[in-house]
């Protein structure tokens, strides 16, 4: 069954109340004691204003289903972490106001100041995500925010201030529908190279009528269009950089992909880094680097490609870290709802998902995962894991009980023992995290 049978399903029970039936059924889980430690929404007296603009008009566009990237970074190295809010703007013919991304000085208070005209970065463009890395190697982190159209590389100056680069670093006349990207220097020349995940083929022009009742249009599943390749770009060491997409045997024009993370799976751990890709609806990826420039997709005899029941689910967010305390890397990836998250945990050559038994797996059964992240949230020694969660569409209410399931933080460090027998392990999900306040 595919995301689009799943949901005009789900549609044929809107008169059905779910949630007691769920409840009764043991699919919702009961409501977790707490970790002992809370969270407070500091965002306005912090000083950040910030409202996502998806630009939806009416017209259902593709885009508008998925949220944008965030970034901390220290952009001015004045030691305080600063935050980066990507955003969308109106679409053509539906202009209706001006949105652009916003950059927050840190100002090492506890409150933050909008920087973003001062910084040069009041620009408008449809952005979904943001990679922060030092390309050039001059102490200052570059900013890559991929769109859906042109992506943009801008320069930090290091006064403060950011230049626009695309067109003379090589990354120009590139259009497509960008997700994730990430810096990582996978020849290890010492250089940073960037690879750009890529959704599907979508433009304004060539948007797919769907729909749930035949009659009112809907948002598509990415099953409504062709996939596209990511790409990968190697830095030449002189501001510009090579597409080198197909050459390094990354090019695959069904890939669906929406998030990215780096994988050092060496025992030796030489620094030779490998990558995963979350796809949506297609067999996630796997490159392992092949030392000479080229990579080589082994998802499949990993066991990353496909679910424990051989499907490819909708991988969305990923995330990659040593969550039981062991030497090896285990991995997260968000999925859609009835889909489950996956958690991976390393043997040998091979993976095994574990989400089941280590208790995220019903957690996260009727949840629409996007972003996850690997964190200490109680400073215990032991990673948790935090996944934001969402939908598609708004409209799902009216079929799902629990379209607007809130996020999810899993916390088993005294549960450990129950969850993994002898040997404690620890885990919970997020989107991103990093400590701006120096507490």
């Amino acid at each position: 069954m595919n995301r689009r049978s799943f949901l005009q399903g789900m549609a044929g029970l809107a008169s059905v109340s779910q949630l007691p039936l769920l409840r009764a059924l043991g699919a919702v889980p009961p409501t977790a004691a707490s970790p002992g430690f809370r969270f407070v929404d500091v965002t306005s007296s912090s000083g950040i204003q910030f409202q996502h603009n998806s630009g939806a008009f009416g017209g259902k566009f593709l885009p508008e289903t998925l949220g944008s990237g965030c970034a901390f970074l220290d952009y001015d190295r004045d030691g305080w972490q600063d935050i980066l809010l990507i955003n969308g703007m109106d679409w053509p013919g539906h202009k209706q106001r001006r949105s652009t991304l916003r950059l927050y000085h840190n100002n090492g208070n506890g409150s933050f100041t909008d920087v973003t005209s001062r910084a040069g970065l009041d620009i408008e463009m449809y952005g979904m995500g943001v990679a922060v890395g030092d390309y050039d190697n001059d102490g200052f982190p570059d900013i890559l925010v991929t769109c859906v159209g042109q992506n943009r590389l801008f320069h930090n100056t290091g006064k403060g201030t950011f230049v626009d680069v695309t067109n003379s670093s090589g990354l120009g006349k590139r259009l497509g529908f960008s997700t994730s990207a990430l810096w990582f220097d996978y020849d290890r020349d010492g250089l940073l190279d960037l690879f750009i995940c890529n959704y599907v083929k979508w433009s304004p022009e060539h948007d797919v009528f769907c729909s749930l009742d035949g009659k009112h249009k809907s948002y598509c599943t990415p099953e409504a269009y062709r996939g596209e390749t990511c790409w990968l770009f190697h830095n030449r060491g002189n501001g510009t950089f090579e597409d080198v997409t197909a050459s390094s045997g990354i090019f695959d024009s069904s890939s669906k992909s929406l998030g990215v993370a780096m994988l050092n799976k060496d025992k030796d751990q030489s620094g030779w880094p490998d990558l995963l890709v979350a796809n949506d609806t297609q067999p996630n990826k796997l490159y392992r680097n092949q030392r000479n420039g080229t990579f080589k997709d082994a998802a499949v005899e990993v066991g990353l490609a496909f679910s424990s029941e051989g499907k490819a689910r909708a991988g969305m967010g990923v995330d990659v870290a040593d969550f039981e305390n062991s030497g090896r890397s285990g991995v997260a990836i968000t999925n859609f709802d009835n889909e489950m998250m996956g958690l991976y945990l390393f043997g040998g050559r091979t993976s095994e998902d574990v989400a089941a038994q280590a208790g995220v797996g019903l957690a996260s059964k009727n949840s629409l995962g996007f972003g996850c992240v690997f964190l200490d949230s109680n400073l215990d020694g032991w990673l948790d894991l935090a996944v934001a969660n969402g939908h598609i569409d708004e409209t799902v209410r009216t079929f799902v009980a629990t379209w607007d399931t809130p996020s999810h933080l899993c916390c088993f460090s005294t549960m450990a023992k129950e969850v993994f027998g002898t040997s404690p392990r620890k885990l919970a999900a997020d989107s991103n995290s990093q400590r701006w306040d120096a507490d």
